[in-house]
Parts: C-alpha cells; structure tokens; sequence
C-alpha cells in the first residue's frame, strides 16, 4: 500500500512539475528513446547551426526549427550507438585540431577569437566538443566496421595520373555542392524533387541543401569544397563536366540515395607534377567518399531500430 501511494505521490509531484515546466515555456517536442527535445533544446541546436552556417538564418523559421530537430534526433541515435563501443570523452585531445579545422573553415585564426564568436549564439566551446566527440566517434565507429570493404583500383588511379600527366599540363578544378536525398517510390521521388527544385528557384542551391540534404555536408550548405576530375568518380565528373559556374545536375542514384551536384565555381591551374600526393590525395577522398555511404546505410538502420515519438 505504500509502494502505491509512492507512485502516486511521485505522479503527482511529477504532473506538478510538468505544469511548472509549461509555466516556463518548457515544452516535450520529441521523444527519442529514453531521451526528450524540448523547444530549449531545438532553440540552443538552432544557435549550433547558425554559427556553422550564418545563411541558414535566411531559412523560414519553422523550416529551421525542423532542420534543428532532425539534427537533435541524429546525434541522440548516433550517441547511443555509441555508447555499445565507447566511454565517450567530450574533452579528447584530439578535439582541439577538430575544432581549428572547424574554425579556421569559418575563417577565424585562434580558438579564442572562436570562443567570442560562439557567445554570439549563447554557446560556449563546451557545446561544441561535445557534437565534435559524436561525430568523431561516429567517424571512428564507421572505419572500423567498414574499412576493410571499402574497393579501390589503385592501379588504374596510377595509370590514369601518369597518363594525364603526359597529356595535360593544366587541370580544371571545381568548386561544388550537394544535395542528397531519398526516395522510396517514384511518387515520393517526384514530391521530393519538387521541393527541392522549388527551394534553389526561390531561395538558392545553399538553403536548399540544408533543409533537405541528408549528408552531413548539410550543415555547412551543402559545400563539398574544390574538386579537380580526379578527386571525384567518373560518374560524378560525367554529370557535371558540361555544366557552368551556378549550374546543377539533374538528380542521379548513387548507393544511398540520388544526389544533386551544383557548380559553384570552375577555375584552371597548371598541373602538378607530385603524382605521388596526387595519388594519396585521391585513394583518401575515395576511401571517405566510400565510407561515407557506409555511414548513411548504417545510420538508416540503426535510426529504424529507434523509438521516435513526436508530439
């Protein structure tokens, strides 16, 4: 009997708290496993996402706030995972040259003058380690479960180099982004791709990209940075070696879904001759390109094996 009044007792405390929390403003916005988002949590991720891409401001704001919680529910399914394979350290070593290759692609040159950019937003390098420890470990998690099936014909790379290098003296580089996206139907591929489209017509391939893009590159607008034709796979290159600068590709499949090139920019340079940096430098874009496809399938499963309840 006093087991049962407990419980009761402890509900009531708990409605009481709840009452409290609504007198706040507090709101339960999702429940994700044995974790809640409240609107606090999507306001303080919205801060995050600004401050890595201060574009995205231009999104409309409920369209944000869903960009905001999608992120929320990746990162809490990530970190479960996770922690099956590790003690996660948000104050790893290694977070620190994390974090400058961060800021210095917002082009700041110290972790200081980072720190002061962060209070812009109301977060502090704390929060930032933090989502920088997930995805690392995530990163970490995904190499060593799929590394030894990621394939690369490195001869026909060596031949190829050694062949161009012969042949041309300059090379074409381009500045591009993506946008990928899935479809389990042709109704749902169709829908999707309107909105998509709609999106770059209106408000630019950038808003697009985050709003709707499933890679990572999401939260940095899409951008994939300057590729040269060897940096990326022939299909890739077929799609966008006819385009201009602020053309994109129709949407083509790819293993995890259908992707959408944009080229933000092309410029010429005249060839190097280091055919052995060239030759490492592509194997690691391949191997991350690989692996990243990986890390989509897996997280796709992992995300249907979760309790996702939306209120």
């Amino acid at each position: 009997m006093l087991k049962i009044l407990t419980v009761i007792y402890f509900m009531i405390i708990l409605c009481s708290g709840n009452l409290s929390f609504a007198n706040d403003g507090y709101e339960i916005i999702v429940k994700v496993n044995n974790e809640i988002i409240s609107n606090h949590d999507i306001e303080k991720e919205k801060g995050y996402l600004s401050a890595l891409n201060p574009k995205i401001l231009d999104i409309p704001e409920n369209e944000f706030k869903d960009i905001a919680k999608k992120s929320l529910i990746r990162e809490i399914i990530k970190e479960k995972e996770l922690s099956k394979y590790y003690d996660m350290d948000y104050r790893a070593p290694e977070l620190i040259q994390i974090t400058k290759s961060l800021y210095t692609r917002l082009n700041m040159n110290s972790e200081e003058e980072f720190k002061m950019y962060l209070e812009n937003y109301n977060l502090d390098i704390n929060d930032v380690f933090r989502k920088l420890s997930v995805e690392s470990n995530w990163n970490t998690l995904i190499y060593q479960k799929y590394n030894e099936q990621v394939v690369i014909d490195k001869e026909k790379i060596k031949k190829k180099l050694e062949l161009e290098a012969s042949n041309n003296k300059e090379e074409k580089f381009f500045l591009l982004s993506e946008i990928l996206f899935s479809a389990k139907n042709k109704e749902e591929f169709d829908d999707n791709y309107k909105k998509i489209n709609e999106t770059i017509n209106n408000t630019g391939f950038e808003s697009a990209a985050t709003i709707y893009s499933l890679s990572d590159t999401a939260k940095f607008a899409g951008d994939i940075g300057w590729v040269s034709k060897n940096d990326i796979s022939e299909n890739i290159y077929k799609q966008i070696s006819t385009l201009e600068v602020n053309e994109f590709t129709k949407p083509f499949k790819i293993a995890t879904g259908f992707l959408i090139i944009s080229v933000r920019d092309i410029k010429i340079e005249e060839k190097k001759n280091n055919l052995e940096e060239q030759y490492n430098k592509i194997v690691s874009k391949e191997t991350n390109r690989q692996l990243n496809q990986y890390s989509t399938i897996y997280f796709k499963k992992i995300e249907k094996q979760s309790f996702i309840n939306e209120n």
